[in-house]
């Protein structure tokens, strides 16, 4: 399968996301947003996976509210939809929901508990996860909650079976976590959930992350396939 994937900056990839396609056979057309890349027009779109970035879905950059457009309208053509941080962010209010600043900032590695039966084959009831955030989304309407924790009641979302969101990254590798230290230091600060990057760097990365995230994508080409 060609998966198109919405890249906002060049320091936020697919990471093991990556790995995972070239396990299944599928590729990846990557549109380069930080380097003005055009949208791509969604008949041409089968999937679509939406990366992190700093920026804020509030913010009034027309190109925000086109990649919103975008996912309305793939929505409507019932194309499987992965969205990561922003990503996820844009998904919710694409689809009504709001994007607010949290009581914390979530940076590093921190638990998340399941809050569904929804996946249960494969989904814990908890496990931790990298968080590189400030903001998040309340529940959009018709969507199930999938993950939670204290500092973020809704940590992640599924859609209509085939779109899913969510805000933790569970693609992470150390060469994503240093490349997010490197370039995105203003987040790394002394707040309650906030970690140093050499605590970041010295933990372990859950194996269990890894098969979660395989599995929920996997879950979204079967919707495809099912078409």
């Amino acid at each position: 399968m060609l998966i198109d994937v919405l890249q906002h900056v060049p320091f936020e990839g697919l990471a093991a996301i990556e790995d995972w396609g070239q396990d299944r056979g599928h590729h990846f057309r990557i549109h380069h947003l930080y380097e003005e890349a055009v949208l791509p027009a969604a008949i041409d779109v089968t999937m679509l996976i939406i990366l992190g970035g700093p920026m804020s879905a509030n913010d009034t950059e027309h190109w925000l509210e086109a990649e919103r457009d975008l996912i309305r309208e793939l929505i409507s053509k019932q194309q499987p939809i992965f969205g990561i941080c922003l990503g996820a962010q844009q998904i919710a209010k694409a689809i009504g929901a709001d994007i607010f600043q949290g009581e914390y900032k979530e940076v590093g590695w921190h638990p998340i508990q399941t809050f569904t039966q929804h996946f249960s084959s494969f989904l814990p009831d908890q496990m931790t996860a990298f968080h590189w955030h400030g903001e998040q989304f309340s529940l959009p309407d018709g969507a199930i909650r999938l993950f939670g924790n204290t500092a973020c009641e809704n940590q992640g979302f599924i859609y209509k079976d085939f779109v899913i969101g969510l805000q933790f990254h569970l693609e992470m590798t150390e060469e994503s976590i240093i490349k997010l230290i490197t370039h995105d230091q203003n987040n790394i600060d002394h707040g309650k959930y906030v970690q140093s990057g050499k605590t970041m760097l010295s933990a372990h990365i859950p194996t269990i992350n890894k098969k979660v995230l395989y599995q929920l994508l996997d879950s979204l080409v079967q919707q495809q396939e099912r078409k």
